[in-house]
């Protein structure tokens, strides 16, 4: 039983080596339709498939670290903090 649950796991582990929220892109038509934008990473050094930052989450006005916000919102100061995050229209 323990070889059979670790033979699952293992198989789990490679099926999640093959679908990657974070694949490399040309463009945002790309990426999963909802939710996500071809942006070029820093750190890896080429475009790839990242998460748009939801309604609090640390933003980036001008786009060069971070995707815009989700459809609604926009990257605004927080009053309290000074930091950019994202917030709904107003």
């Amino acid at each position: 039983m323990k070889i059979a649950l670790l033979f699952l796991a293992c198989i789990s582990v490679a099926a999640a080596q093959f679908w990657h929220p974070l694949a490399p892109c040309e463009d945002d038509t790309q990426c999963p339709p909802t939710g996500y934008c071809c942006h070029y990473s820093t750190v890896l050094l080429f475009k790839l498939c990242e998460l748009k930052p939801a309604q609090g989450w640390p933003c980036d006005p001008t786009v060069v670290s971070s995707c815009e916000c989700n459809d609604g919102l926009i990257c605004m100061p927080d009053g309290t903090t000074g930091q950019y995050t994202c917030q709904t229209e107003v």
